[in-house]
């Protein structure tokens, strides 16, 4: 019988070891990887196998691109939520157990916080519900009392101010005292800066007709638009002494209010946060206060995750198809080459490697996919809105900007993984029952 032409009396072998190895015909060498690309590349008389595995590659490339694309729109959406939930609020708050505290105090604190690695800025707060009047309107929504250099480190407000200017803030005495106003908030009230405003608090005082709630007129020296809808809508920021004047009659409260990269990281800033202070304090998350949010979000995650691990081992049935058929027209190849001198190990091998470029190829190719749809989800959605118009209208969802779009790289690794050992496993079996053809019954009827 003639040997294959890829098989030559001039290659060294090794006693006992089969086909010949070192060089190209080590494991996983020239040798084989030749023979894999030929037996994947089965032309119809042998069974088709070239149409599945093309099958196989198709659909591996769409579930790994689809697992990208709608992991990261999920994770997008998931960084929108939580900024719409939390808005202008922090993800971590401070609090001391005193019930009047020394400025120099929470500046102490601040400085002690603000030094943690994982926090992005730190900064002493106030919050309050108002009412707002202005232009015969009447409008509800929050307070939120900060130093005039907090303010402008907060890039939230500071880097989208849109008309006016933080340079004045918390300047000016009596009615010019000057405030910070979301824009949909300035908006419905008819306000620009430089206009006046009415804020009505929840303290009451003695006057000629009983008690009335105590109001003071504040000037708008700036505007913001941060994109998120809540806090434009309902949110002025006013110097803190003032907030804390004319809703707690000047009693500090010492609360600190952190702003981290990462708001998942917050379980490791509260153990942190007891190591660094030497105070009584008391802490508490976004997640504690947001509870039924942050577990709704979790258990989404998770679900996604499990679905499209399905889909993935769904998309891999093909390959497990081509292999076996593949196997099964290939028994008198098998049989031949174990004849001349191949080890199972060989012919595991080479079917494995047939099988596994089909799975590498297209989870490559899901990911280039993936990747290139998220980093262009601008043009894609100008293209659904020409025939759908406007997919997240802002007033409804809260959310500006288009889709949001948030690529985790370690994510997309374990996605990457994912195809990879998954084809493997659908590979690897029928592989495995490619080395143990046994030649004789192969070749019993040639």
């Amino acid at each position: 019988m003639n040997q294959p032409s890829y098989i030559t009396d001039s290659q060294p072998s090794v006693s006992g070891s089969g086909l010949p190895v070192g060089g190209q015909n080590a494991p996983f060498g020239a040798v084989e990887r030749k023979i894999a690309r030929r037996y994947l590349g089965a032309k119809k008389k042998d069974g088709g196998v070239a149409v599945i595995a093309l099958i196989s590659f198709v659909c591996i490339m769409l579930a790994i691109s689809a697992m990208i694309i709608i992991m990261s729109i999920m994770n997008g959406f998931r960084s929108k939520v939580l900024e719409l939930t939390l808005g202008s609020e922090g993800h971590v708050y401070v609090g001391l157990w005193s019930a009047d505290v020394e400025p120099e105090t929470v500046k102490e604190i601040e400085n002690r916080l603000a030094a943690l690695p994982e926090v992005k800025s730190a900064f002493e707060f106030s919050q309050d519900a108002a009412g707002f009047i202005a232009n015969d309107q009447l409008n509800a929504g929050n307070v939120m009392g900060i130093s005039a250099e907090n303010i402008r480190n907060f890039d939230l407000v500071s880097d989208n101010v849109i008309a006016g200017s933080l340079d004045g803030f918390g300047q000016g005495r009596a009615a010019f005292h000057q405030i910070a106003m979301g824009n949909a908030l300035a908006a419905s009230m008819g306000l620009n800066a430089g206009d006046r405003v009415n804020l009505m608090t929840s303290r009451l005082k003695n006057s000629p007709i009983g008690r009335v709630p105590v109001m003071k007129h504040y000037t708008i020296g700036a505007i913001f638009e941060t994109g998120l809808y809540r806090t434009d809508s309902t949110t002025i920021f006013m110097e803190l002494n003032q907030a804390q004047l004319l809703f707690n009659s000047g009693r500090k409260n010492g609360e600190v209010q952190l702003i981290l990269h990462d708001p998942d990281s917050v379980d490791r800033v509260e153990a942190d946060v007891n190591n660094v202070l030497d105070f009584p304090v008391s802490t508490y998350t976004w997640k504690e206060r947001f509870r039924q949010e942050a577990e709704t979000l979790r258990m989404e995650q998770l679900a996604m995750r499990f679905i499209f691990v399905i889909v993935v081992i769904i998309s891999t049935f093909p390959i497990l198809a081509a292999m076996l058929m593949l196997v099964k027209n290939k028994a008198r190849d098998i049989a031949i080459l174990r004849t001349i001198g191949a080890t199972k190990g060989s012919i595991l091998r080479v079917f494995f490697m047939a099988g596994a470029m089909v799975g590498v190829l297209g989870t490559l190719a899901g990911l280039i996919i993936g990747i290139l749809f998220c980093i262009n989800i601008d043009y894609v959605q100008a293209f659904i809105e020409i025939f759908s118009g406007p997919l997240f209208p802002a007033e409804v969802y809260g959310i500006t900007g288009g889709i949001p779009v948030k690529i985790v790289w370690s994510e997309v690794l374990m996605v990457a993984l994912c195809g990879f050992i998954i084809s493997a496993i659908a590979t690897f079996f029928p592989a495995l029952g490619a080395s143990r053809t046994d030649p004789v019954d192969a070749l019993r009827y040639e």
